[in-house]
């Protein structure tokens, strides 16, 4: 991790933290860095404009004084856990699995304490199929930053009759059909919209190419089964 990660993951802790103080030797060990160090990174993040507090004494530490730390989540139990449940399903296959993770724990983290330990209790009796993603992991990345950002990429794909080919694709979105998850985008080697299968993807790199204004459902083309918003 960089100093420049590992200032934002600051910042995300002490937010997420609310109102209990989060101390320099605390953060040091979540960082494996001296407490010299991190003592460094605040000074630098207050001079940055963020808005942190210290608040001395035995139990004190930084602060943030951001108020989306203080949005209390008012889901229900059965409401969150069908959201876990969900997250769990789409497996390690689904794009942006990682987040989903990321943000599952979140939501946990600031749910009230009785709210939090009822869906615990319910998710405790609740089981799921372990998908994973085959894969590999960098380039699955790879390609849910192209669809973030709305850029090209260039890929190396194998199609079902064991075809390689390499290819550029304006990544326009996913789509999820009965054989797994797809990146829908326009294809510049066919000049046309195509549907590239995730598992068959074996390199992709970002370019800085802009993907042009395209109706999500046009490139998708023609699916015998109806699809929706997720």
């Amino acid at each position: 991790m960089n100093r420049l990660e590992r200032l934002f993951a600051i910042t995300e802790v002490i937010r997420r933290s609310g109102r209990q103080p989060v101390s320099a030797a605390r953060l040091a060990d979540r960082f494996d860095v001296s407490t010299r160090t991190i003592e460094r990174d605040l000074a630098s993040l207050r001079e940055a404009g963020t808005p942190l507090v210290s608040e001395p004494g035995r139990y004190g530490g930084t602060v943030s004084l951001d108020t989306a730390a203080g949005v209390v989540v008012t889901l229900s139990t059965t409401q969150v856990t069908a959201l876990m449940i969900a997250v769990a399903i789409g497996g390690r296959e689904m794009p942006y699995a990682a987040d989903a993770d990321e943000g599952v724990e979140l939501l946990l983290e600031r749910l009230p304490i009785n709210t939090r330990a009822a869906v615990e209790d319910l998710r405790s009796r609740i089981r799921s199929h372990v998908r994973t993603a085959s894969a590999d992991p960098r380039t699955r990345r790879t390609v849910e930053e192209a669809v973030r950002r709305g850029v090209i990429v260039n890929i190396t794909y194998c199609d079902a009759a064991s075809v390689v080919t390499n290819r550029g694709v304006e990544a326009i979105g996913f789509y999820h059909g009965p054989d797994g998850w797809y990146l829908n985008g326009w294809c510049t080697l066919r000049d046309a919209g195509r549907i590239f299968r995730l598992d068959r993807i074996q390199r992709a790199t970002l370019t800085r190419r802009a993907v042009q204004p395209r109706d999500v459902d046009e490139v998708l083309g023609w699916l015998p089964t109806e699809v929706r918003l997720p």
